[in-house]
């Protein structure tokens, strides 16, 4: 603080300091040393959410109706004090209990209506975020039906083949992380192999980027929440983008940042995808012009005997 700014006594004046801190910061805007990144932030973020729009649309949704759930109730019984230490303090509080109740005889009703429609709003806030968990997880459940479908057409010894290819492939890595569905055979072939795999949904209406979450917690719905540069092996198969072909080029795009510099990119696709009847885009070729597209480089294909063939990659 200046010279001109003092603090007396063994307590801190909160109002003073405060005064003190709005004028530094207005001082500096007036003097251009905020860039145009910073004049926006100090504009939108709200003072007692920090966090505010960093972190993924459904953690936002639970933080809103958690918050909300929590302080619909408008009420004027809060705790009369002062930071003044005087002979004046009792003067103070008896002067703010008078206008306080006051004040809650002249906005009573105001407070009421205010407090059913906050009551309102905190409960439709809160079916919309059990909605969209439902919705989550019914697209999970489909996902993992889709697995056991895809599982049950492998061809004898393919996923175990497939597996190994893989493993040989991400032999320097300890996990892989599996993006979208991948058939449950494959999954219980990579762990028998000691490669610990965590797995991430393809994605839905809510995919988008956010805040960085620690992808060895717990298994991840959306790929938009892996923080950048993060993920030493990854692993997406032809069920993430089997009936949309523009699945196939996010899907290698979001994987190319989620990855870490040199990290390793594997795609199987199998003898039922292969063989056909399957979407052109599900041919090597395709996966491998994608993969170029996405900035990929040392692009292989590899053709287990079992069936199928597995398009490798490696981030620069």
């Amino acid at each position: 603080m200046g010279p001109d700014f003092k603090v007396e006594g063994s307590g801190i004046d909160a109002g003073a300091l405060e005064k003190e801190l709005s004028r530094r910061v207005e001082a500096r805007r007036v003097s251009g040393a905020f860039s145009s990144d910073v004049e926006a932030m100090l504009a939108e973020r709200l003072p007692d959410e920090e966090q505010f729009g960093g972190m993924s649309p459904i953690a936002e949704l639970d933080y809103a109706a958690t918050r909300a759930r929590s302080s619909w109730e408008v009420t004027s019984a809060y705790v009369v004090e002062t930071e003044k230490s005087s002979f004046l303090r009792p003067v103070i509080i008896f002067v703010k209990r008078l206008a306080r109740f006051w004040a809650r005889i002249a906005v009573g009703p105001i407070q009421r209506e205010q407090t059913a429609f906050n009551r309102h709003a905190a409960a439709a806030l809160e079916a919309v975020r059990r909605q969209a968990i439902a919705s989550r997880i019914e697209a999970l459940a489909g996902e993992q039906d889709l697995c056991d479908l895809a599982g049950a057409m492998l061809g004898e010894g393919e996923a175990a083949a497939t597996a190994a290819a893989i493993a040989e492939f991400f032999a320097q890595s300890k996990s892989v992380t599996v993006v979208g569905p991948s058939p449950t055979p494959l999954l219980k072939a990579l762990a028998g192999r000691g490669l610990e795999v965590v797995r991430v949904s393809s994605g839905s209406a809510w995919d988008e980027d956010g805040a960085p979450v620690e992808s060895r917690t717990a298994p991840l719905s959306f790929l938009g929440q892996v923080e950048e540069e993060s993920q030493p092996a990854l692993l997406f198969g032809e069920l993430a983008f089997w009936l949309r072909p523009e699945a196939l080029v996010a899907l290698a795009r979001r994987s190319y940042l989620a990855l870490a510099p040199r990290g390793r990119l594997a795609v199987p696709v199998h003898g039922f995808a292969a063989a056909g009847p399957a979407p052109a885009w599900c041919s090597a070729p395709v996966v491998k012009k994608a993969l170029s597209m996405a900035g990929f480089i040392d692009i292989a294909v590899a053709r287990p005997e079992a069936g199928g063939y597995v398009a490798t990659a490696r981030k620069p």
